[in-house]
C-alpha cells in the first residue's frame, strides 16, 4: 500500500523519484503529456530513500546509489475539480548498470531518453520546476514550494 490518502476532495501522496544526470544530461521517460522522472509513491512505513532505490528497479530495471537528496518539493494544485498536495523527494542517484533504453510501469512501456540540461526549456518536463531548479542548483538541498502549478 502506497502512501496516499483523499479525505474530504483532497488527494495528499508523498513520492521519492530519481534524478540520473550524467554528461550535462538527464535521463528521463518520455510519455504522452511529456518527459518524465524514474520514480513514484512511497509506501507506507517505507523510507523515501528506499522507495527511490525499489522505483528504480521496478520501473527500468537497475540498481545504484544514492548520491544525495537533492530536492524536496511541495506541489499543491487543482485538476478536475480535486485538490492536490504532494510531497516530493528527488535524489540524484548514480546507477550501477548501464540504463535501458524504456521504462515500464504496470502494462505499459515508455522509451527513455538523455535530454540535454541546458535545453530543458525545449521539452514538457514533469516535474515542471526541474527545468529552472537544475540550471541554477549549486548542489545544495533545496526546498522548493510549487501551489496551482507555479514554479
Amino acid at each position: 500500500m502506497d502512501f496516499r490518502t483523499e479525505v474530504d476532495h483532497h488527494s495528499f501522496g508523498v513520492r521519492a523519484t530519481a534524478l540520473i544526470i550524467r554528461d550535462s544530461h538527464i535521463f528521463l521517460s518520455k510519455h504522452e503529456d511529456g518527459y518524465h522522472t524514474i520514480g513514484g509513491a512511497i509506501e507506507v512505513g517505507e523510507a523515501s530513500s528506499q522507495a527511490v532505490l525499489r522505483e528504480m528497479q521496478e520501473e527500468v530495471g537497475i540498481t545504484g546509489e544514492i548520491v544525495d537528496l537533492a530536492f524536496v518539493v511541495e506541489n499543491q494544485f487543482t485538476v478536475n475539480g480535486g485538490n492536490f498536495h504532494n510531497i516530493e523527494f528527488h535524489y540524484l542517484i548514480k546507477p550501477f548498470e548501464e540504463l535501458p533504453t524504456e521504462m515500464v510501469e504496470g502494462e505499459k512501456s515508455y522509451p527513455c531518453e538523455w535530454l540535454p540540461l541546458n535545453k530543458l526549456d525545449d521539452f514538457e518536463i514533469k516535474p515542471a520546476f526541474l527545468k529552472k531548479a537544475l540550471k541554477n542548483w549549486n548542489g545544495q538541498l533545496r526546498h522548493v514550494i510549487n501551489k496551482d502549478g507555479e514554479d
